[in-house]
C-alpha cells in the first residue's frame, strides 16, 4: 500500500477519510443478492482481500434491527442464466479477493438487436475494516453458482417486456459501486477495488456476442449498480467500452442519494450517505472515473458519484426510478427501519417527521430535473417504502397513477425510439408507504399518533 493517501477534492475528502477510519461500522447496502439469503449454507469463514482465507468468524450485519420483509417469488424462475468469467477479457477485472469478475448471460430471440445490461447492488466499503465485514458473495465470485434462475415477473424473467432481449446481470463483488479501479498494492487501504474494470470487461465481451453499431442497449443498474451506471452512462460510448454507434438509454433504479441534516445525533459516517461517498472517493482515488473525461465538472469530485448532484448533469437519456420514501436512504440516515412486523422505536413521531422531510427534499429534487422537464428523460417515483425492486417477482404489482414499473419502462423505450413521450410518473401522496401495490405491509400500530389539543 502507498505510504500516504492522496484525496481528490482536497481537505474535505481528507476529513472524510479520517472519519471513515474512526467509524468502521456499516456503509453497505443491506439489499443483498439471492445468494446471501442462503449464506448460512456457506462455510463460516472470511475471505481476505488478498485472496487468502482468514480465520473463521461470523460476518456482522451492517445494521441492527429488522429489514423490510419483502414478498418471496411466486414460483421458481423458469429462465436460467449462465455464469461467465471476464478473466479472458481483462485479467485485472477482479473481485476484492482477486477472483475474476463475472456476469450472468441469457441470449434473446434470434437476430435480436436489443440488449439489457444491468449492474448489481451491494453497496461499498472504504477501508480494510469495513471491507472485511462484507459477506463472501460481496467480495468474491467463488460463491456464485454456474447458473441462476431469475424471477419470472422481474425485469430478467420470462414475463418481462424485455424477455426477447439479450440480457446481462453483473453481480457486484468489488465493493465500490462500480466506481473503482485501483489494486490492493496501490490503495492506501490495501484493498482491491476493480468494479469499473469488471463492468468494462463485461461490456466489451458483449461485442464478441454480437453487439454492434445500430443496436439498442438499456444500460443501468439497481441501488449501488444504479449509482455506478449513473457515473458511466455518458462515457461508455465515447471511451470504447461499447461500439460508439450503439443507441443507449439509461435505466437507474434507486441511485438518488440526497444530502440532508442528520437524524437526531447520528453524525457517524455510516449514517451520512454524503460522507460515505466522500470517504469512498478518497479511499479509491477515483477522481478520473467520477469526472468521466469532463462529463462532470462539479467543484468536488465526490459529488460526481452522488445522485442529487450528478443526475441533473446527465446528457444521455434515462428512466430514473426513485421512491420518495426510499427505504435504504431512510434506514441509513435513521439507523432504524420498518418491516411487516416491526415499527420504528418509540417515540415513533421523530422518525416519521424525518421521513416526511426526506420525502420533501427528494420530491423537490426529482420535480426539477432538467432532463425530465425537457421531456428527454423519464421518471417513475412512488411513495412506497422500498428500494431497487426491478429484479423482484413483484416488480409489476406497484402502481403510481395507474402506471406500473414495466409500463413506465416500455413507454420510456418507445419514446426514446421516437414513439410518444417519456413517462413522468410521480406520486403526490404525502404519507409513508402510500400507494397501490407497495411491497412492504407496515403494521397498523406503526405511525405518529400525537395527540392534538
Amino acid at each position: 500500500p502507498a505510504a500516504a493517501q492522496t484525496c481528490p477534492g482536497g481537505a474535505a475528502q481528507g476529513a472524510a477519510c479520517q472519519l471513515a477510519a474512526a467509524e468502521p461500522l456499516g456503509g453497505e447496502d443491506p439489499l443483498v443478492s439471492m445468494l446471501q439469503m442462503s449464506q448460512a449454507a456457506l462455510p463460516s469463514r472470511s475471505l481476505s482481500l488478498t485472496g487468502k482465507e482468514s480465520a473463521p468468524k461470523a460476518a456482522p450485519l451492517p445494521f441492527e434491527g429488522p429489514w423490510p420483509v419483502m414478498p418471496t417469488s411466486r414460483a421458481p424462475g423458469s429462465e436460467t442464466y449462465q455464469k461467465v468469467s471476464v478473466a479472458h477479457v481483462d485479467a485485472l477485472a477482479t473481485c476484492n479477493d482477486g477472483t475474476p469478475g463475472i456476469y450472468y448471460w441469457r441470449a434473446g430471440a434470434a437476430n435480436t438487436t436489443n440488449w439489457l445490461f444491468l449492474l448489481g447492488y451491494g453497496g461499498w466499503c472504504w477501508d480494510a475494516e469495513t471491507c472485511a465485514q462484507r459477506p463472501p458473495d460481496m467480495v468474491s465470485s467463488t460463491p456464485y453458482p454456474e447458473t441462476m434462475a431469475m424471477d419470472d415477473h422481474g425485469i430478467f424473467g420470462s414475463a418481462s417486456p424485455l424477455a426477447s432481449y439479450n440480457r446481462v446481470w453483473v453481480p457486484q463483488c468489488s465493493s465500490d459501486a462500480w466506481m473503482g479501479d485501483i489494486g490492493a498494492n496501490e490503495s492506501a487501504a490495501g484493498v482491491n477495488w476493480r468494479g469499473s474494470r469488471i463492468m468494462r470487461a463485461a461490456l466489451q465481451d458483449m461485442v464478441t456476442r454480437g453487439l454492434k453499431d445500430g443496436d439498442f442497449m438499456l444500460f443501468g443498474g439497481l441501488s449501488a449498480g444504479a449509482r455506478g451506471a449513473m457515473v458511466h452512462l455518458d462515457t461508455i460510448n465515447s471511451t470504447g467500452a461499447i461500439p460508439s454507434g450503439v443507441s443507449l438509454l439509461g435505466y437507474l433504479d434507486s441511485p438518488y442519494y440526497i444530502e440532508m441534516q442528520p437524524f437526531q445525533n447520528l453524525t457517524q459516517v455510516e449514517h451520512r450517505v454524503a460522507e460515505e461517498t466522500q470517504a469512498v472517493a478518497c479511499a479509491m482515488q477515483n477522481e478520473d472515473i467520477l469526472r468521466g473525461d469532463g462529463a462532470c465538472e462539479l467543484d468536488e469530485a465526490w459529488k460526481c458519484g452522488f445522485g442529487e448532484y450528478r443526475i441533473p448533469l446527465l446528457k444521455t437519456p434515462f428512466l430514473l426510478v426513485a421512491s420518495q420514501y426510499d427505504w435504504y436512504g431512510l434506514m441509513t440516515a435513521m439507523g432504524a427501519s420498518l418491516s411487516s412486523t416491526e415499527c420504528f422505536p418509540d417515540p415513533q413521531c421523530p422518525y416519521y417527521k424525518y421521513a416526511d422531510e426526506f420525502k420533501g427534499i427528494t420530491r423537490q429534487g426529482l420535480s426539477t430535473l432538467p432532463q425530465v422537464i425537457s421531456g428527454k428523460s423519464g421518471l417513475y417515483s412512488s411513495t412506497c417504502y422500498d428500494h431497487a425492486i426491478t429484479k423482484n417477482d413483484n416488480w409489476g404489482d406497484q402502481e403510481v397513477d395507474g402506471v406500473t414499473h414495466p409500463e413506465a419502462l416500455s413507454q420510456a423505450i418507445a419514446a426514446f425510439q421516437g414513439h410518444g413521450e417519456m413517462p413522468v410518473v410521480m406520486s403526490k401522496c404525502n404519507e409513508l408507504n402510500c400507494g397501490k401495490g407497495c411491497l412492504v405491509e407496515i403494521p397498523s400500530t406503526c405511525g405518529c399518533f400525537e395527540k392534538t389539543a
